[in-house]
C-alpha cells in the first residue's frame, strides 16, 4: 500500500495532489447528486412520458435562458477577488464584496421574474401550444431567482477550502428532493401539475437549507466583519464590476448554447421530440459527474497560482490531469458507440429508443468536456474575458447555422450536431489561448532571471 501511495505521489505534482484532496468531498457530494439526478431523470421520463417531459423541459429552458441573460455572475467575482482579499489579509473587503453581490443578485432575480412574466403574458403562444402553463413558468422563475444565492455561498466556501459540511448537507437535501419527486410520480403519474408543485417546493427548501449551512460553517470567519462598510471596495469597485459584467455576458452565451437547443427543437418539432432529445442529452452528460467536482475545486486553485505567478507549476498541472483523463474518456467513447441503443432502452425504456443516435452525438461533446474540464476555469483564472466572449459568439453563430440547416431534415440529430460543433470550437479556443498565455508568462519569467 505504501508503494502504491508513493507511486501516485511521484506521478502527481504537488498542485495536482492539492486539487484531488480539495475535490474529495465535492466529488462525493456531486457524484451522489448527479447519481440521484440521473435516477430522477429515469423516474420522470418513465412516469411522465416523452410528451409531458418535453413540455417540462421547454419551461425549464425558457426560464433559465431568460434569467441567465439578466443574472450577474457574482460567484465568480467572489472567488477571484475574495481569494485575493484573503491572501492580503483583508477579510473586511470580502464581506463588502458579499454585501454588494447579494444585493445585485436579488435585484437581478427580481428583474428577471418581471421580464419572464411580461414575455410569457404577451408571447405565450410563441413558446407553448398548451394552455395553463404560465403559473408554472412564473413560480419556477421566482424560486430559481432565489437560488441565485446558492452559488454565492458555495463560492465563499471554495475560497476558504471548506467543502465537508456543505457537501453532507447537499447530499441530504438531494435525497429529500429525489424522494419527494419519486413519491409524487408514483402517486400521480402523467400529471404535470403535481410534479411541478413538488419540484418547486423541494428546490426552494434545498436552497434555504444549504445557504443556512454555509452561514453556520463560516460564522466564525465572517461574523467579526459583518459591519464592514460597502465603501471598503470603493477603489476596486470598477475593476470588480468590469470582471463580473464581462463574465456574466460570457455565461449568458454559454446558457444560450446549453438551453437554446431545446427551444430550437421545440420550434421545429413536437414536445415528444424535445422529450427524446432531453433524455439523450441528460444520459450523455452524466459522464461529467467525474469531472464536475474538479471544475468546482480547481478555479480557486488556479486563481492562487496565477496571483503567485507560478505558471510553470500551472502548466505541469494541466498536462498531467489531461493525460490522466485521456484513457478513460477514450474507453467510454468506444463503449457508448457500440452499445448506444441498448444503453438508452435499458435505462429509459423502448419509448426512447429513437434517441440512441442523438445520445452518441451528445456523448462526444460530454467526453471532450470531461477531457478538458479545466479549460474554462483556466481562462477565468488568467483573466481572458474577451476570449470567452469571442469564442462564444462564434460558437453560437455556427450552432445556429448548423441547426437551421440540419434540424428540418435530421430533427434532434441536427440540433445535437450544432451543439457539438459549438462546444468543440469553444474548447479549442480556450485550450490554445490559455497555453499561449501561460507560455508567454513563463518566457517573461525566464528573461527576467
Amino acid at each position: 500500500m505504501n508503494k502504491i501511495r508513493s507511486k501516485i505521489k511521484s506521478i502527481l505534482d504537488g498542485e495536482t495532489q492539492t486539487l484531488f484532496k480539495n475535490s474529495a468531498w465535492v466529488f462525493v457530494s456531486n457524484s451522489y447528486g448527479i447519481l440521484l439526478a440521473f435516477l430522477r431523470s429515469i423516474v420522470i421520463a418513465r412516469g411522465l412520458g416523452a410528451e409531458i417531459l418535453g413540455v417540462y423541459s421547454v419551461i425549464i429552458a425558457f426560464v433559465l435562458t431568460i434569467q441567465e441573460i439578466i443574472k450577474l455572475n457574482v460567484p465568480l467575482g467572489v472567488i477571484k477577488f475574495g481569494a485575493h482579499f484573503l491572501s492580503n489579509k483583508s477579510p473586511e473587503k470580502l464581506i463588502s464584496l458579499l454585501k454588494r453581490g447579494i444585493t445585485y443578485s436579488m435585484l437581478s432575480a427580481l428583474v428577471s421574474v418581471i421580464v419572464i412574466a411580461i414575455i410569457s403574458h404577451f408571447f405565450y403562444d410563441k413558446f407553448f401550444d398548451l394552455q395553463g402553463l404560465q403559473k408554472f413558468v412564473i413560480l419556477f422563475a421566482i424560486v430559481n431567482g432565489i437560488c441565485f444565492l446558492d452559488n454565492i455561498g458555495r463560492a465563499v466556501l471554495k475560497i476558504y477550502y471548506r467543502f465537508k459540511v456543505n457537501s453532507i448537507v447537499q447530499m441530504i437535501m438531494d435525497t429529500v428532493e429525489f424522494s419527494a419527486i419519486v413519491i409524487c410520480i408514483y402517486n400521480f403519474p402523467n400529471n404535470l401539475d403535481y410534479f411541478f408543485y413538488t419540484l418547486i417546493a423541494t428546490k426552494l427548501l434545498n436552497s434555504l437549507i444549504c445557504n443556512l449551512s454555509v452561514f453556520i460553517e463560516l460564522r466564525k470567519e465572517l461574523r467579526p466583519y459583518l459591519k464592514s462598510p460597502v465603501k471598503a471596495l470603493e477603489n476596486q469597485y470598477a475593476e470588480i464590476r468590469h470582471f463580473i459584467f464581462g463574465h456574466s455576458f460570457g455565461n449568458t452565451l454559454k446558457t444560450v448554447l446549453n438551453q437554446g437547443d431545446v427551444l430550437l427543437l421545440n420550434y421545429w418539432g413536437t414536445h415528444a421530440a424535445v422529450g427524446l432529445y432531453i433524455v439523450s442529452k441528460k444520459l450523455a452528460y452524466a459522464i461529467l459527474a467525474v469531472t464536475d467536482p474538479l471544475v468546482t475545486s480547481v478555479y480557486p486553485q488556479f486563481a492562487h497560482l496565477v496571483s503567485q505567478k507560478k505558471f510553470r507549476e500551472l502548466k505541469l498541472m494541466l498536462n498531467k490531469i489531461t493525460k490522466l483523463a485521456l484513457i478513460p474518456v477514450s474507453f467510454f467513447i468506444i463503449i457508448v458507440f457500440t452499445f448506444k441503443g441498448q444503453i438508452i432502452t435499458l435505462i429509459y425504456g423502448e419509448e426512447f429508443r429513437a434517441a440512441a443516435s442523438t445520445f452518441f452525438i451528445h456523448f462526444i461533446g460530454a467526453a471532450q468536456g470531461s477531457l478538458f474540464f479545466w479549460c474554462l476555469p483556466i481562462i477565468q483564472g488568467l483573466g481572458l474575458t474577451y476570449l470567452r466572449l469571442k469564442s462564444s459568439i462564434i460558437a453560437i453563430i455556427i450552432d445556429l447555422m448548423l441547426a437551421w440547416m440540419l434540424t428540418p431534415q435530421f430533427g434532434a440529430n441536427g440540433v445535437a450536431i450544432g451543439l457539438l460543433a459549438a462546444n468543440l470550437i469553444t474548447t479549442f479556443y480556450f485550450v490554445y489561448y490559455s497555453y499561449k498565455k501561460i507560455n508567454t508568462e513563463i518566457s517573461l519569467s525566464n528573461s527576467s532571471i
